[in-house]
């Protein structure tokens, strides 16, 4: 068993990621960084940051099959206590960015139960650099435009979002120590 740390301070690190989250959602396309300086297996100290926050036995997680690794898989039970689940039960799923799923075949939620959707997270190689996205809605006093680096497949599902509002999933992209969110308010171009 090859157990890695988990917050160098626990109860204040968590709570510190958690306030960086909730500034990323609030804030679509705003990059924030996370306190871990190291990951899980091949996932970002940014991705580890959020399943030490965000998952627990209560809060499973659907993880994409190019992510398995023995040493995520270890240190997600013994720290956080997740179990893996099926995709349509996950309120959490961390995908690698070459893989080829559509992030909106996970749950969406419907009217009267939009909590049921899923947090979709997506390591990608860096969050700048990449096709431009042009973002509008609540959290921007303006357009804002963002470049991470995501894969053709990812780019064909943000053009073919349909704005169900409360229904749909949040994108939250991973890369390093840093973060930005996607929240499913957010209106994307994609140019």
């Amino acid at each position: 068993m090859t157990l890695l740390a988990s917050f160098n301070h626990p109860v204040t690190d968590s709570q510190y990621a958690f306030r960086r989250i909730l500034k990323a959602m609030s804030e679509p396309g705003a990059m924030v960084s996370l306190p871990m300086q190291h990951g899980w297996g091949t996932i970002s100290p940014a991705a580890t940051a959020i399943l030490l926050t965000l998952v627990d036995r209560e809060t499973p997680l659907w993880l994409d099959e190019a992510l398995h690794d023995d040493v995520l898989l270890e240190n997600l039970r013994f720290h956080t206590g997740a179990a893996l689940t099926a995709r349509d039960d996950a309120p959490f799923a961390l995908l690698h960015a070459s893989s080829d799923i559509d992030p909106h075949r996970f749950a969406a939620g419907d009217n009267l139960a939009p909590e049921k959707s899923t947090t979709v997270i997506i390591e990608v190689p860096a969050l700048n650099g990449g096709l431009t996205l042009h973002l509008r809605g609540p959290g921007l006093m303006e357009t804002r435009a963002i470049a991470p680096q995501l894969p053709e497949s990812l780019l064909n599902a943000l053009r073919q979002r349909q704005q169900c509002f409360p229904q749909g999933i949040d994108l939250i992209f991973t890369c390093g120590e840093a973060m930005m969110a996607l929240p499913r308010t957010t209106q994307v171009e994609v140019c």
